[in-house]
C-alpha cells in the first residue's frame, strides 16, 4: 500500500515537481496535436488527462530518490 502511495502523491521538492509536469504536459500535447486537434473539445479533454498522467509519472521516476 506504500508504494500506491507513493505513486498518487506529489514529488518533493515541489516546485520542482510542478515544473516538470507542466514541461511534460505541454510536450505531450504539442505531439498528440493531430489526435485531439481535430477530434473536438472531448478529444481534447481525453488528450489533456492522458497527458497529465504520463507527466505525473514521467516527473516520480526523474525525481526518485
Amino acid at each position: 500500500m506504500d508504494n500506491l502511495r507513493w505513486w498518487l502523491t506529489a514529488a518533493e521538492p515541489r516546485m520542482r515537481y510542478g515544473v516538470l509536469v507542466a514541461v511534460g504536459v505541454v510536450v505531450m500535447m504539442t505531439i498528440s496535436y493531430p489526435f485531439w486537434g481535430y477530434g473536438g473539445a472531448g478529444m481534447a479533454a481525453l488528450t489533456a488527462m492522458m497527458a497529465v498522467v504520463i507527466a505525473h509519472v514521467s516527473a516520480k521516476l526523474i525525481m526518485r530518490p
